[in-house]
C-alpha cells in the first residue's frame, strides 16, 4: 500500500453538501452497498471494482471505528481485472478453428472461410473459457475521507484511477466531487455548499501571463553589444 510502502501520490477532491448533513454512519453504509464483488479464478468477467478493506482488500470492514485517525476515515477502493493478450487471442482462435474443421485446404487446395456468426461464437465460448482460467490482476488504492472538513484524499495520480473512482464515488453517494487544484484551491467552498452568493467572476476573468517580455533577438544584439564593447584587461 502506498501510505506503507513510501512512494505517495494524492489526489485531493472535495465532496459539496448542500443542505446535508454527512455522518459517519451514513458514510459506511454507503461505502458497504457499494463494496466490490471480487472476481474468482473460474469467472469469466473482465474487471470488476469497488470499495473494500484498506489493507486486506477483502468487501467487509469488521471494525470501521479503527479506521477512523483523527477525524480521517480509511477505506479503500479496489480493481480486478482479467485480459488474454491480443496476439495469444488469436492464435488459441485459429487454433481452434482448425480443431472444429474450419478454414482446412480441400482436395484443390483452396480454404472456404468461416462465416462471421460461427467464428464470433467460437471467439466467445474460448474467451469464456480462457478468463476462467486466468488469474485476475488485483489494485488497491486508498482513500482518505477527512469527516470534518469532507475533503477526500485519493493515493493514486493516474488519470484512469481518478476516473475510475470519480464514477464510482458518484454512483454510492450521489454527491458533487471537486478536484482540488491550482484553479479551484482558493474557493470559498464553505459559502458554496451553504448557498451564499459567491463571486466566481475573478476566477472566470483569469488570462494567461506569457513570460516573453521582451524581443528576443533584440536581447541577443543588445548582449553581443555590450560584451564587444566591454574593455580588455
Amino acid at each position: 500500500m502506498p501510505i506503507a510502502t513510501g512512494s505517495l501520490a494524492i489526489k485531493r477532491f472535495q465532496v459539496l453538501t448542500p443542505g446535508k448533513d454527512i455522518s459517519f454512519q451514513w458514510i459506511l453504509e454507503r461505502v458497504q452497498k457499494a463494496f466490490i464483488s471480487p472476481i474468482d479464478l473460474d469467472d469469466s468477467r473482465e474487471d470488476a471494482s469497488g470499495f473494500c478493506h484498506p489493507f486486506t482488500g477483502e468487501s467487509k470492514i469488521d471494525n470501521p471505528h479503527a479506521l477512523i485517525y483523527e477525524n480521517v476515515f480509511l477505506f479503500g477502493m479496489r480493481s480486478d481485472k482479467k485480459k488474454i493478450p491480443a496476439t495469444y487471442m488469436k492464435l488459441q482462435l485459429r487454433a481452434a478453428l482448425d480443431a472444429l474443421g474450419h478454414e482446412k485446404e480441400d482436395a484443390h487446395g483452396s480454404v472456404k472461410k468461416v462465416g462471421k456468426k460461427i467464428r464470433e461464437s467460437v471467439r466467445d465460448r474460448l474467451k469464456e473459457e480462457l478468463l476462467k482460467n486466468t488469474l485476475p490482476s488485483v489494485r488497491l488504492i486508498e482513500i482518505l475521507w477527512n469527516l470534518k472538513l469532507n475533503q477526500i484524499c485519493l493515493t493514486s495520480a493516474s488519470s484512469s484511477v481518478v476516473a475510475e473512482f470519480e464514477k464510482l464515488f458518484t454512483e454510492a453517494f450521489e454527491l458533487p466531487l471537486i478536484l482540488i487544484n491550482s484553479g479551484t484551491a482558493s474557493l470559498d467552498f464553505e459559502s458554496i455548499q451553504l448557498g451564499l452568493k459567491y463571486n466566481l467572476q475573478p476566477y472566470l476573468d483569469v488570462s494567461p501571463v506569457s513570460l516573453a517580455t521582451a524581443n528576443q533577438r533584440k536581447n541577443t544584439n543588445s548582449f553581443e553589444k555590450t560584451e564587444m564593447e566591454s574593455p580588455l584587461f
